[in-house]
C-alpha cells in the first residue's frame, strides 16, 4: 500500500512539472511572437517612407526604443535558453531572437553569431536568414561580405556625402556569389539588387 501511495504522489508531482513547463513555453511563446511583432513594427512603415521624408526620423526613434527594450529581454533569453527549439515554440519565436540581434550592435551581433550558425546546423533556423548577419558582421569589421545581402548608400564624389542612390557592398570573390548563395537557399545577386532598384554588375 505504501509503495502505491509512493508512485501515486511521484506520478502527481511530475505530471504537474509538465504542466508547469509546458504553461512557462506557452508564456514565453507568447512574449516572443510579441518582440517578433514589434521588430518589425515601425520598420513595415519606414519601407513605404522616402528616405527624404522628415517622417522617417520620428519613425526611427519610435523603432529605436522598441528595439532597446526587446534586446534587454533577448539577451536573457538566449543566455539562459540559448535558441529556441522549433518543436517547442515554433518558427517565429526563435526568428524574433536573430531579428532583434540583426538590429543591434556589432558586439551583439558577434557574441551570438556562432549560436545561430549552430541553430543553422541544427536546422532550428535557416541558413538564408542567418548569411544576412554573417555580411552584416564582416562589413562592420571593414571586410567584404559573402554573400552579397547588404547595399549601401553611395557617396557623392565631389561632395563626400551620401546619396538617395544605393549599391552593393563590396563581396569578397564576387565571381562566385550566386553559388553561395545558391547553397542556401536564396536568390541571384541580380534578382535581389533589382529589388532595391539597383542594377548589379560583377564587382572586380
Amino acid at each position: 500500500m505504501r509503495i502505491f501511495i509512493l508512485f501515486a504522489f511521484l506520478f502527481l508531482l511530475l505530471n504537474c512539472k509538465g504542466q508547469n513547463n509546458q504553461e512557462s513555453i506557452n508564456t514565453l511563446k507568447k512574449e516572443l511572437s510579441e518582440i517578433y511583432r514589434t521588430d518589425q513594427l515601425y520598420r513595415t512603415e519606414m519601407a513605404k517612407v522616402k528616405p527624404t521624408d522628415i517622417k522617417i526620423v520620428e519613425l526611427m526613434n519610435k523603432q529605436d526604443s522598441l528595439d532597446s527594450i526587446n534586446l534587454k529581454r533577448v539577451v536573457v533569453i538566449l543566455d539562459s535558453l540559448r535558441y529556441p527549439k522549433r518543436r517547442d515554440f515554433g518558427d517565429s519565436a526563435g526568428l524574433a531572437t536573430f531579428f532583434v540581434i540583426q538590429h543591434a550592435d556589432i558586439k551583439y551581433q558577434e557574441k551570438y553569431l556562432p549560436l545561430f550558425e549552430q541553430a543553422a546546423t541544427n536546422n532550428e533556423i535557416e541558413w538564408k536568414n542567418v548569411v544576412y548577419m554573417i555580411d552584416r558582421v564582416r562589413l562592420r569589421k571593414g571586410q567584404k561580405q559573402l554573400f552579397g545581402t547588404q547595399i549601401q548608400p553611395i557617396k557623392d564624389p565631389n561632395t563626400g556625402y551620401l546619396t538617395n542612390k544605393a549599391e552593393v557592398a563590396p563581396i569578397e570573390d564576387a565571381k562566385n556569389v550566386n553559388e553561395r548563395r545558391a547553397k542556401v537557399g536564396l536568390g541571384t545577386i541580380e534578382e535581389e539588387a533589382k529589388q532595391f532598384g539597383i542594377e548589379y554588375k560583377l564587382q572586380q
